[in-house]
């Protein structure tokens, strides 16, 4: 069945079973009372809150990333994290498909999941979730954020607002998820789970680290390609 352009299907192929996991692109942000319920300890906004976090534990009682994810982190309940499986992702346009170990295939799919929380941090990040590519590598990360950041940009300065072409906000974003990524890594943690898991959400937000630490230099490597200076793209 063809899917709508709303919906990213993960399949996980394992030697046993596959698992399927349909993610909403723009789904409610409230979190459903049910959910709630069950949620376990570990999803409560006061565990290991993230430092950069703006909610209120008086406001909300759970943090939307966690809960938006525990139910699919169930499902990998005693896999390894070197196992190997065959991951196919399908959207309404394409199907990637590849070999690959548990824990890169899980961290794909919860970054897409973490975006689409309703996070006031990660939510950033949703503007990409409509063009997700899955296991990019960092010069593609890189080109699809900046790319991304520099289109609101133009857009601001349409609307008379003083665009940022110096990509300090940028900067100061993926400065922000480094904070995320120790506290919800120590959140994980808290999980009574394998190691799949909390290496899947190490991978995920190690790639914001190096991005953070690496902005300019990265960007450097992209100059004599797009001045068509060389013919050979940025590698990595």
């Amino acid at each position: 069945m063809a899917l709508n352009s709303g919906t990213v299907r993960y399949e996980f192929i394992l030697e046993e079973e596959t698992l399927s996991f349909d993610i909403l692109l723009n789904p409610d942000a409230s979190i459903d009372r049910e959910d709630l319920e069950t949620a376990p300890n570990w999803t409560e906004l006061g565990c290991n809150q993230c430092e950069c976090c703006p909610l209120k534990s008086e406001e909300q009682s759970h943090c939307p990333a966690a809960v938006h994810i525990h139910r699919s982190i169930e499902r990998f309940s005693g896999s390894a994290s070197i196992e190997e499986i065959r991951l196919k992702v399908q959207t309404a346009r394409r199907t990637f498909e590849q070999d690959c170990d548990l824990q890169s295939a899980i961290n794909s799919m919860l970054g897409l999941q973490m975006a689409t929380s309703g996070c006031p941090i990660l939510g950033k990040l949703r503007v990409m979730t409509n063009f997700h590519m899955p296991f990019s590598s960092f010069a593609e990360t890189l080109y699809r954020s900046v790319g991304a950041y520099l289109i609101k940009q133009y857009y601001e300065q349409q609307d008379g607002q003083a665009p940022d072409w110096e990509l300090k906000g940028l900067q100061q974003f993926y400065e922000e998820l480094e904070l995320l990524n120790e506290a919800f890594s120590a959140r994980i943690r808290n999980m009574d789970r394998n190691d799949a898991i909390s290496n899947a959400v190490v991978m995920f937000f190690a790639t914001s680290v190096v991005v953070a630490s690496a902005l300019e230099e990265g960007l450097a490597e992209f100059k004599d390609y797009f001045t068509g200076a060389s013919v050979t793209p940025p590698e990595g």
